[in-house]
């Protein structure tokens, strides 16, 4: 219902903010933010990256034929700080590249779209960002595609397995991965698994069409993971000196969650992009699950309160670099912490107190959280249950889960 009336909105402000852009600029005051000169400016280091053809926003803010309609929307939006959308409170984790913009940037969006949303002296254009290869990072080392298209059941979640050869002779370093979804609409998530003995392949040919099916799970031992995707999550970058490793000869097996919505699923045929590390990092990336698979939401509940904790004290000593927190649609809020029994010294790693299934990411944080050993890793979440049914730990979309993965490299 949120979802349906948010959308309500943007439809409605978005319509009411279009206007006619003019075919040749026309003089404005002294002092006037224009397109050209300030906005454009604002939109390349905060927005293009989500709003250019081809990628996750709903429409494109490269040119000022792309903006110009959409200028009412823009100040809603940026002023209400509902865009850039960005999850985490501040005072919990310090995250590079957030998503927020500054107080003077929003007022000049604002001034701007008071004024007209005038597009100003096409000769103050910057350079335009160039998004021509289609994936954020540039061209990637390697992209795994679906062999062929894959429809999913029109009703209900389907979990598709794909076992895709890496074609690597040796053993590689991954430095940075992106995700294509086919069908955004349909594609509720997707996981990496490498598989270095080839029983996917086995469980592939046992099963009829393109992959297999695999709820659960891969079917096979897991050696590694490569990431993967969810709604809103942008391309992963890893710090330098940090690598997934990818074995030589192995195979990447996409673990795709597809959740059709009204009407017919469209084919899907994803693709999983790969960037190789240019030297050997000094440490491995890996990603460790903090996570409660045990729970049930009682009907007509609003604040349920899920705890997960890691069921270990930590052994070694830890590094975490990224963070990310995953529940489904009852999800409203979720806090991570660390805490050194020894000391009782606790640190929060992230706070999100307005969940929102179609805004998730990885946050990088600026600089490593180090985890003594003998710490306790730990996650509470709160889900809003209005429905009259029981919700449990599942793999449905209408299922919940209480997850968080870290990024950490061992110490």
């Amino acid at each position: 219902m949120r979802r349906t009336a948010s959308l309500l909105a943007v439809f409605i402000l978005s319509f009411a903010g279009r206007q006619r852009a003019v075919s040749h600029p026309e003089p404005v005051p002294a002092g006037t933010p224009t397109f050209s000169k300030e906005v454009v400016r604002i939109f390349q280091q905060n927005c293009q990256t989500c709003h250019h053809d081809g990628d996750i926003a709903p429409f494109s803010l490269v040119t000022y034929a792309d903006a110009k309609p959409h200028a009412a929307l823009i100040k809603f939006m940026t002023q209400t700080r509902q865009m850039p959308p960005w999850k985490p409170t501040g005072g919990c984790g310090d995250f590079a590249d957030a998503r927020t913009l500054s107080a003077a940037d929003i007022d000049t969006l604002g001034k701007w779209v008071e004024a007209g949303a005038p597009e100003g002296n096409r000769s103050d254009l910057p350079a335009p960002l160039d998004f021509g290869s289609g994936w954020v990072l540039g061209q990637p080392d390697l992209v795994l595609r679906l062999p062929e298209p894959y429809t999913p059941k029109a009703e209900g979640d389907t979990y598709r397995c794909f076992t895709l050869p890496a074609n690597t002779t040796s053993l590689k370093y991954v430095s940075a991965v992106d995700a294509h979804p086919g069908d955004r609409m349909t594609v509720h998530h997707l996981l990496t698994f490498i598989d270095t003995t080839g029983e996917s392949v086995k469980l592939d040919e046992a099963d009829p069409g393109p992959g297999y099916t695999c709820f659960g799970g891969p079917g096979f031992a897991l050696t590694g993971t490569l990431g993967g995707w969810a709604p809103g999550t942008r391309p992963l970058q890893l710090p330098p000196d940090t690598g997934f490793e990818l074995p030589a000869n192995a195979r990447v097996v996409l673990q795709i969650h597809y959740h059709p919505h009204a009407g017919m699923p469209m084919p899907d045929q994803t693709e999983y992009g790969i960037y190789f590390a240019k030297t050997t990092p000094k440490k491995t990336m890996q990603v460790l699950p903090i996570w409660n698979r045990d729970f049930t939401i009682p009907p007509f509940t609003s604040n349920f309160k899920v705890d997960a904790t890691f069921p270990l004290l930590t052994p070694v000593g830890l590094k975490v670099w990224f963070i990310a927190p995953h529940m489904h649609l009852l999800g409203r809020k979720m806090h991570v912490e660390t805490t050194h029994l020894a000391t009782n010294k606790t640190q929060c790693l992230i706070n999100i107190d307005n969940w929102d299934f179609n805004w998730q990411g990885a946050y990088l944080f600026k600089d490593p959280i180090v985890i003594p050993i003998g710490s306790r890793i730990s996650a509470a979440a709160w889900y809003d249950n209005t429905t009259a049914q029981a919700v449990s730990w599942g793999e449905a979309t209408t299922d919940e889960m209480c997850i968080a993965f870290l990024g950490v490299t061992i110490e």
